[in-house]
């Protein structure tokens, strides 16, 4: 079943926001964990996270549509900024950092080189940074000799490898402007200030 593109189908309560964040970090630190387990990784009874999912397939559900709202949500701020692509992407890096253990979430579960991420319903999500990347490169912000849908892979593995380390303790939390740095002084077509 592809729970990212299909609804809900549970009618409790939805997880609440602050929730959401310990639920993705538990899943992305023990994807196999039983509820009991990843309530308490999350600070929860196992009774709270039953009164709100009921079952593991149903917390699988609401955690992967929370996910998906969140990026389209990263994505929607982007739109507003299609004539600046270097802000762009700086604000993609905040807003992805911003939400670590979501990213950690998804790259659990579904590893950016892999099918599965193109068969859970990522693909507009994939399709909207190409189309970022492909504008900045129409603008002459981005160098033309390496693909759109390359650039996009090479970011979203930056971003996926860079909040893994700093959940691990070997990248700093405050590492926007490194990241950025990074990744824009390899594509830009001039050099940054």
């Amino acid at each position: 079943m592809n729970s990212l593109i299909s609804g809900v189908d549970f009618t409790s309560p939805l997880l609440p926001d602050k929730l959401v964040n310990a639920l993705y970090a538990a899943v992305a630190l023990r994807p196999g964990a039983s509820m009991g387990e990843l309530a308490a990784l999350a600070g929860i009874s196992r009774a709270t996270l039953h009164r709100y999912c009921g079952t593991r397939n149903n917390l699988d559900s609401q955690l992967e549509q929370h996910a998906k709202k969140a990026l389209l949500q990263i994505l929607g701020h982007i739109e507003l900024l299609s004539t600046q692509p270097l802000a762009a992407v700086h604000q993609l890096i905040e807003e992805h950092l911003d939400r670590g253990e979501l990213i950690m979430f998804l790259a659990s579960r579904y590893p950016v080189h892999t099918k599965a991420q193109h068969e859970i319903g990522l693909p507009f999500y994939l399709e909207k940074l190409d189309g970022m990347f492909l504008n900045g490169q129409q603008q002459g912000v981005f160098r033309v000799d390496v693909s759109a849908m390359l650039l996009t892979e090479m970011f979203v593995s930056l971003l996926h490898g860079a909040v893994d380390a700093r959940q691990r303790g070997r990248m700093p939390r405050a590492c926007r402007k490194m990241l950025e740095n990074t990744f824009l002084q390899g594509i830009a077509t001039r050099p940054l200030d």
